[in-house]
């Protein structure tokens, strides 16, 4: 059984918005019985209770209304952030495994609990790395920059650690810029 289906065969990915790649996803009411298995086991509030220090000790109600975000299944090879291009969506991945690359090489995989898009979603600039889907399938809670924002509005605690998490990723790319860059 497909899982779901991919890009359209024998055509060149367009450079697209978090929006506009939003298509290629499947949502809850197209959902085949293999996925839906697969959903019925992810509880992505434990996920965001347990094991995300971004939300330790947050309000449960915030967390519970963060998990009404969108939950979707992408396929293999499904781009879901584009390097160079905006990005106006954190994904937590439930189920499956994503890749991340930059300038097409992969430094990195993410997996279920993990969350990716954060900081090109909050810092609004372009993303630094590609991330796709690396298994058959994923199943991804996905947290649009208004839903996100309006649910930590009344939480500073957890909006102190993000622009810390972003200092230490500014920190990060600099760093990595340096050690890359040649020396004259």
């Amino acid at each position: 059984e497909v899982l779901c289906e991919a890009e359209p065969v024998g055509r060149e990915p367009l450079k697209r918005t978090t929006d506009m790649r939003e298509y290629s996803l499947l949502h809850d009411e197209d959902f085949s019985p293999s996925m839906k298995a697969i959903a019925g086991k992810v509880d992505f509030r434990r996920m965001l209770e347990e094991g995300c220090f971004l939300f330790d000790r947050v309000d449960p109600h915030i967390i519970e209304r963060l998990v009404f975000g969108q939950k979707v299944f992408a396929s293999r090879g499904s781009l879901l952030i584009e390097e160079g291009e905006e990005n106006s969506a954190v994904f937590i991945v439930g189920h499956g495994w994503l890749s991340i690359s930059v300038g097409g090489v992969k430094v990195a995989e993410v997996g279920p609990g993990q969350v990716v898009g954060l900081y090109t979603m909050l810092k609004q600039c372009p993303a630094s790395a590609d991330v796709k889907v690396e298994s058959d399938v994923a199943y991804l809670l996905v947290l649009r920059h208004g839903h996100f924002m309006a649910c930590l509005d009344d939480n500073p605690e957890v909006l102190g650690k993000m622009q810390i998490l972003l200092h230490q990723r500014e920190l990060q790319n600099k760093t990595a810029q340096m050690l890359s860059s040649p020396m004259k």
